[in-house]
């Protein structure tokens, strides 16, 4: 499908969409849970993406936007994991793992 395609298939489903807009129909939803977002975030994706998206938010159980919030929450933990300090310990000169004592008995390190 073309770009030219896709944003008259999108415009479609827009004027489709508002057709139906503020009719509640019974029984064709479930009640989700109440949320406080602070802001909404529009992208636009590539339609086998969302497609793809789709599938895997109904395997779950979720909503599209709860997959997306998901994976944006796994970016940022990825990226903050990754700017943490680390530290790196090289042992060298390792002694053998038996030692004596000056009395003359064997101590044994475990």
């Amino acid at each position: 499908m073309s770009e030219e395609q896709r944003h008259e298939e999108e415009i479609r489903q827009a004027a489709k969409a508002e057709v139906g807009a503020g009719q509640v129909v019974p029984g064709s939803g479930i009640r989700g849970k109440p949320r406080r977002m602070a802001q909404m975030v529009s992208a636009r994706l590539d339609g086998e993406l969302v497609g793809k998206l789709r599938v895997v938010a109904k395997e779950r159980n979720v909503t599209l936007s709860d997959l997306l919030r998901e994976g944006a929450e796994l970016i940022v933990e990825y990226e903050y994991a990754g700017a943490q300090p680390r530290v790196s310990f090289k042992v060298t000169g390792a002694q053998d793992a038996r030692r004596t004592q000056a009395s003359g008995r064997d101590l044994v390190a475990h």
